[in-house]
């Protein structure tokens, strides 16, 4: 996915926001998001599509109608748009930001939450499986994880969600024990 512009992220929240609005009341929110996706990945794995149509000095008329060639038969109407809303604003280079907003929506929604969860060596099938149940019946939502190893977590797992973590590792019960030293010998002194 392209990087960020700071520019787009108060545009994006917008854009995001309305078409999530409207393909909740058009019940084709699964069908936008992929199509949406779909759209995101065209973008950033051509160029030269990309540049084209966000080239200030190409006219609106002939962006809307390389989408419509492009895009008409592979998304919903609703979907293409949108794109033409984006196009009339000289907003298709915040579509990257206005997949992430959108999924964010679309996650909400539809009661998902994507942790990451960070170990100090790959976790097997069954070990992701039970992990992945506990969250769900903990959190009461489907979790679709991310899992990453880093070597420093020594033993155990980190889980990040949103803006929380949840630290099992080794490394923070080590942490812990030698915090509680330096506060001073618990059983009193030699």
């Amino acid at each position: 996915m392209k990087s960020i512009d700071v520019k787009n992220i108060k545009p994006a929240k917008k854009y995001s926001k309305a078409i999530l609005q409207s393909a909740i009341e058009n019940n084709n929110l699964d069908k936008v998001y992929n199509d949406l996706i779909f759209i995101t990945e065209t973008l950033n794995t051509n160029k030269e599509l990309y540049d084209f149509l966000n080239t200030p000095l190409v006219k609106i008329d002939d962006k809307k109608d390389v989408i419509q060639r492009l895009f008409s038969t592979h998304i919903e109407k609703i979907t293409l748009d949108f794109l033409y809303v984006l196009a009339d604003n000289n907003r298709l280079n915040a579509i990257n930001e206005i997949l992430n907003r959108f999924s964010d929506g679309y996650n909400k929604v539809n009661n998902i939450v994507k942790p990451t969860i960070i170990s100090a060596v790959e976790l097997d099938e069954i070990q992701k499986n039970k992990l992945t149940e506990k969250l769900e019946q903990k959190l009461s939502k489907k979790v679709i994880p991310e899992y990453i190893t880093d070597e420093s977590v020594i033993g155990g797992f980190v889980i990040e969600i949103d803006d929380k973590t949840i630290d099992c590792s080794l490394k923070a019960k080590f942490e812990n024990m030698k915090k509680q030293l330096i506060k001073g010998n618990r059983y009193g002194s030699d």
